[in-house]
């Protein structure tokens, strides 16, 4: 007979580490986001921060295409994840998304990529992994 599984804890009794939970580090990379220049002429239907965040979510939810994504934006679970979670109030259609997202430079993007690693970094996470550069360093 399999193990039983321990109890799922409580809602609210779990203690999450406040920079690097998922609600923490979602609200660094969207700080992160607006920070990037909007390479838009005209005056946009949305901001670029929350398309960037849009793109982010299509992601993190695990959405097959853009038409997908598109297609569940507007179910009322998903409105709901995408204005707690991502602070996407209203997400723009696949083509919006994908024309906007298409003008912006990598480059611009790397600012969150740093700022989530000097995160692991000052918490300590990062030193478990420390021995694998020892070892790789001999050879």
């Amino acid at each position: 007979m399999p193990a039983k599984p321990p109890p799922l804890p409580l809602v609210g009794s779990l203690k999450l580490r406040k920079t690097l939970s998922v609600p923490g580090l979602l609200e660094r990379v969207r700080g992160c986001f607006s920070e990037v220049t909007d390479h838009r002429k005209t005056k946009p239907d949305y901001p670029l921060v929350d398309v960037l965040m849009s793109g982010l979510a299509l992601f993190s939810l695990k959405d097959g295409s853009l038409l997908q994504f598109d297609k569940q934006r507007g179910d009322k679970a998903r409105r709901h994840n995408l204005k707690t979670l991502f602070g996407i109030p209203d997400a723009p259609c696949d083509s919006q998304m994908r024309t906007v997202l298409d003008g912006v430079k990598p480059q611009r993007l790397r600012p969150v990529f740093r700022a989530i690693h000097q995160e692991l970094q000052r918490q300590g996470i990062l030193e478990g992994y420390r021995f694998l550069r020892k070892v790789f360093s001999q050879y």
